[in-house]
């Protein structure tokens, strides 16, 4: 395989010749998912855990941006420590596929020596990582919680078992370490010094006529039906949804908000909701930009997992519930009221006027 470098830092946007670096086996990667040429947000949470775990390491960060027309994307990785930009471009990239994608990060890999490859525990990197690691014979953690480096730059992994109760410790046994992560863990917080990322762009062979996958179109996802892992706004319920039946009015309302709904143990235990929209540590942890909290006493377990959400809005008759200490609003009522009249007068904001 054959690889020219051609980098040039974001900030001065000039080219000019680097040496080669040496392949030291220290360095994290990351896969960069995009989508209508920006980055995906929980993905600069993936580069500052890359950065984090560089620094444990003594190497460098490199992210992976594989797709079509998207060097500009690694502008946006300097401010959490990205060193490097490793950019492959190509009309038949432009939109994912299994082998396609496999082909290129496996031959990127080929030609250094990272210690790990990190990939955010979505749709694609759940369906990239275990194809990846299948072609390198490298060691696959999924899910993982947390790496630990030693004194001798050796690898730990640690992630969840039964649902949550308990913690595996995994030690790969050669490099490099491919690992996914669900980024709502994640702080995603700037580095301390951040980076001028170099832009490498880097040239791999890849026969399009070799991919047996073709995408035809993309259907948008209802925003009801979205996990509340990755749902933009989320409505969550909780004991005082009292019974089945008043879940129909939560129903409607998320209509209209394009909202999914979730909700507390206790709403799972009653089988108002599924298991797989149990929000709590031993479910699902979120941070979307809206969390409509109704219902929900907030015990720790739950609050733990909804730190991240950015506006929180609580419905409560209790004013003086746990939960209501972490509101950014907070509603003193019956849900059972507020819920259905919420609805009406939204469904009246959006009227068309004449």
């Amino acid at each position: 395989m054959a690889m020219a470098e051609g980098e040039r830092t974001v900030s001065q946007k000039t080219d000019y010749p680097r040496p080669q670096q040496k392949n030291d086996g220290m360095g994290v990667w990351f896969f960069v998912e995009h989508k209508d040429n920006k980055v995906d947000e929980d993905c600069l949470k993936l580069a500052a855990e890359g950065r984090n775990l560089a620094d444990k390491l003594g190497g460098e960060t490199t992210a992976v941006i594989i797709g079509n027309q998207v060097e500009c994307l690694a502008e946006h990785l300097g401010p959490y420590g990205t060193d490097r930009a490793l950019v492959v471009e190509g009309p038949h990239l432009e939109a994912y596929t299994s082998e396609g994608y496999v082909d290129v990060l496996a031959q990127l890999v080929g030609s250094e020596s990272p210690s790990i490859i990190l990939l955010g525990a979505t749709t694609v990197g759940n369906d990239l990582a275990p194809r990846l690691a299948a072609r390198l014979k490298a060691p696959l953690v999924a899910h993982y919680i947390e790496i630990e480096v030693d004194k001798e730059r050796k690898l730990t992994a640690r992630r969840a078992i039964h649902g949550g109760n308990a913690q595996a410790t995994v030690v790969p046994l050669k490099k490099p370490l491919i690992a996914t992560i669900d980024t709502q863990l994640l702080s995603g917080q700037k580095a301390k010094v951040p980076r001028n990322t170099h832009i490498v762009g880097a040239r791999v062979r890849i026969d399009p006529k070799t991919s047996a996958t073709k995408v035809i179109d993309y259907l948008r996802a209802d925003p009801c039906a979205v996990c509340v892992s990755e749902a933009e706004i989320v409505i969550g319920v909780g004991k005082g949804l009292g019974c089945v039946e008043n879940l129909d009015a939560v129903e409607e309302l998320a209509r209209v908000l394009g909202a999914s709904i979730g909700g507390s143990r206790r709403a799972t235990d009653e089988h108002w909701i599924t298991d797989e929209r149990r929000i709590g540590l031993t479910g699902k942890t979120i941070s979307p930009r809206l969390y409509l909290i109704c219902g929900i006493s907030g015990a720790f377990h739950h609050t733990l997992s909804i730190k991240d959400a950015k506006l929180k809005v609580v419905v409560n008759k209790d004013a003086h519930a746990p939960i209501a200490r972490m509101a950014d609003l907070l509603v003193v009522g019956d849900m059972q009221e507020i819920i259905p009249e919420l609805t009406k007068q939204l469904r009246e904001m959006h009227k068309p006027t004449a």
